[in-house]
């Protein structure tokens, strides 16, 4: 009877195991989310600062690509000047950006990751955030309605640029993660990327030591070595990073606090690499 109980659930478990098969290659794979990033640097009229924000914008591309999160398909890179050999539809202006949106728009599906990054200038004309780009500067109402087609219900969306906390109004919503190097009434940011991509790929930063590291871990780390910097220095602390992750379009300043009294927080915890 044993015997025979034992030789059933075999032939159950074997003719399961054919059938899942059969399904797969009949079509019915089950989807697996894919990652897709558009990574801009702007306008830098300062030698220095330019080179920080290339380097911050190469750094994330490999970082990406290295871990295998996306394919060289999936990942577009715009950069205010175009390195040698490269042509005009690498630059980051409006026109590229709008392309590779709309491109992007066609492939990725509600399931998949979208990231957004943009480091570089900015300036504020009527309580209104404008990206500077080589050519025509990008509003936050364009930003926002070019980000609104894309489909993707996961999305995390970083911005190292003066006053970049002024868009989260825009930008706020259900499934997205929105970071700003600053609030919306610091006019100044110039350390941000310089830490937050080495965060993402430090073993230091994986606080919880679960092996992995989530963009919240990337941004406690980042926002402590901003404020250590500009007390080493001696100056004025001029940008204070703020995370959105709940969709009432406020930041916090201190999203580690979810668990206590901050609303912001829990889905940047969930977001791992």
């Amino acid at each position: 009877m044993k015997k025979s109980i034992i030789s059933n659930t075999v032939i159950f478990m074997t003719s399961l195991y054919f059938c899942t098969n059969n399904a797969e290659s009949a079509g019915n794979e089950i989807y697996r989310e894919k990652t897709y990033a558009l990574i801009i640097s702007g306008i830098s009229k300062d030698t220095q600062d330019k080179s920080i924000r290339y380097n911050a914008v190469i750094g994330l591309q490999k970082f990406l690509l290295d871990n295998a999160i996306v394919t060289f398909e999936q990942i577009k890179i715009l950069t205010a000047e175009a390195a040698d050999g490269k042509e005009n539809q690498y630059i980051s202006k409006f026109e590229n950006i709008n392309k590779v949106i709309n491109n992007f728009q066609s492939k990725i599906n509600p399931e998949d990751r979208f990231i957004f990054y943009y480091t570089g200038q900015a300036n504020v004309i009527g309580e209104q955030l404008r990206i500077n780009l080589p050519d025509t500067d990008i509003t936050q109402e364009q930003l926002s309605g070019l980000i609104k087609n894309i489909k993707s219900s996961s999305m995390l969306i970083v911005l190292d640029c003066p006053a970049s906390g002024l868009i989260i109004k825009e930008l706020s919503g259900a499934g997205r993660i929105i970071i700003c190097s600053c609030t919306a009434e610091q006019r100044f940011s110039i350390k941000f990327s310089e830490y937050f991509i080495p965060a993402l790929s430090d073993i230091e930063t994986d606080i919880d030591k679960n092996g992995k590291i989530s963009i919240l871990e990337a941004f406690i780390v980042t926002t402590k070595n901003v404020q250590e910097w500009y007390q080493q220095k001696q100056l004025i602390i001029t940008e204070t990073p703020v995370l959105d992750d709940n969709g009432d379009s406020k930041a916090s300043k201190e999203p580690w606090r979810y668990m206590i009294d901050v609303p912001d927080g829990k889905m940047a915890s969930k977001y791992e690499f």
